[in-house]
């Protein structure tokens, strides 16, 4: 991607009551003065940065025009805010790029807003997490991280290792003094460790508010699991019938439970049968809870013979006892004790689902109800190289306690480098293009 030419795309999608039509780089005024009018200048200084009314091929539309570098690029921008029919934005568009812009690539809005220094690249990866945030949680993550506090926190690790270089090429340039080992460096390099282990154990939580998890309700046929499906779903996604086996294959549904988005899928219920339909979707009903991260197994509390229910459940990490239609027996009926935690709901009554709920909670997270979402979290790209700088970084305390500084030197220039890579401070091209090439275009 270079960042000379005028580059246009659609920011918003086509389809609602409007589009936005983003124009960037050294000709946006020029190419928006050829397709849009109205009775006022958007280049007259008094109108930067104000809607005008006016139209694009006889289109109502408005019009802003941003000079930089105070603008999201850097560079001039200016946008059309269109009818958001396809054949209205179609048009704009077309006259956009007969204008002279030329169709932006996926992301390089955002490239080029890394490229003049409006955001570094921790920041315009928050870009693309707030755009696909699928939960409050996610999209509170992605906020924190584009308005800079993983960036601060980075910068802060970046300036510790550079003052520790100094005092290395310190010693390197001055032999004949016979420097010693200062003793609170090990305390300095441990301090910055200390740091990056607390980013790298941010990233577990961080993987699961930006990916979700899968969640897998499974038990034998009539237990109830359609019920609670459709409970948890918020809708009548699945087929509930008093007739065992009802479900013959997988249904999925995109949700959100505890600020997490959930895969939650339904399965066949598992027992031998004779049905070929019925055994294919025993074999997905397999499959899936191989692959999830969390089991509702779901059990029949009202059976009479509680004991044999309890042998239905197989004990695999991640499994949760849901002793279901509890409203159908006594509130004092003692259930067998399982190996795993348990619950008693009533999907039909909706009851004891807060009870649910808090064990996922525990089985997903593993720690307190308020360190659910944390402050930053980086990503894999990101946990990557701050495994990398630790343990470069371990290298260079040994060198230190050695006494070779220019060993030492070397690993904490490792360790730099592979901070600086994060926020892009040490840009690598290949790891650009990947990274903005799974933008959207327009973004």
């Amino acid at each position: 991607m270079n960042t000379t030419d005028t580059i246009a795309a659609p920011a918003s999608a086509v389809g609602g009551a409007v589009t936005v039509i983003r124009i960037s780089g050294p000709e946006a005024l020029t190419v928006l003065k050829k397709v849009w009018q109205g009775k006022n200048d958007p280049g007259k200084e008094s109108n930067f940065r104000k809607m005008l009314l006016g139209n694009v091929k006889g289109d109502p539309a408005l019009a802003v025009f941003m000079p930089g570098p105070r603008s999201y690029t850097g560079d001039d921008v200016a946008e059309i805010h269109c009818h958001g029919g396809a054949a209205a934005a179609a048009n704009a568009v077309e006259a956009i790029l007969s204008a002279g812009a030329r169709s932006a690539e996926p992301g390089e809005f955002t490239f080029r807003a890394f490229v003049n220094g409006k955001l570094d690249l921790t920041q315009a990866e928050a870009v693309s997490d707030l755009i696909c945030a699928g939960s409050n949680a996610a999209l509170k993550l992605a906020e924190r991280q584009l308005a800079g506090s993983l960036s601060e926190k980075l910068n802060g690790i970046y300036e510790k290792i550079s003052a520790l270089i100094s005092e290395c090429e310190a010693r390197l340039d001055f032999p004949d003094e016979e420097l010693d080992f200062d003793p609170q460096d090990a305390g300095k390099i441990e301090d910055i460790r200390k740091h990056i282990k607390n980013l790298l154990d941010s990233g577990r939580a961080g993987a699961l508010i930006r990916d979700g998890i899968d969640v897998v309700l499974a038990g034998k046929p009539n237990a109830g699991k359609s019920s609670l499906f459709n409970l948890l779903a918020g809708s009548e996604r699945a087929i509930v019938t008093p007739i065992p086996g009802t479900t013959r294959d997988t249904v999925e549904s995109q949700i959100v439970l505890c600020d997490l988005p959930v895969k939650l899928t339904d399965t066949a219920g598992l027992r031998e049968t004779p049905d070929p339909v019925e055994q294919l979707g025993v074999a997905r009903s397999r499959r899936a809870i191989a692959a999830a991260k969390v089991v509702f197994w779901v059990l029949d509390a009202s059976v009479s013979d509680l004991q044999s229910e309890a042998t239905e459940i197989e004990f695999i990490p991640g499994t949760i006892a849901v002793w279901n239609k509890c409203d159908l027996v006594a509130p004092d009926t003692v259930l067998p004790q399982l190996p795993c935690p348990a619950v008693r709901i009533s999907a039909t009554e909706n009851t004891n689902i807060d009870d649910l709920l808090a064990e996922f909670t525990k089985i997903v997270y593993g720690e307190k109800e308020n360190a659910r979402i944390p402050e930053v979290a980086v990503n894999a790209r990101a946990k990557a190289l701050l495994e990398e700088a630790e343990s470069a970084l371990q290298q260079a305390l040994s060198q230190f306690a050695d006494g070779d500084f220019e060993l030492a030197a070397s690993d904490l220039r490792n360790a730099l480098h592979a901070i600086g890579k994060i926020t892009g401070k040490s840009s690598d091209p290949d790891v650009l293009d990947e990274i903005f090439r799974n933008f959207c275009i327009g973004k």
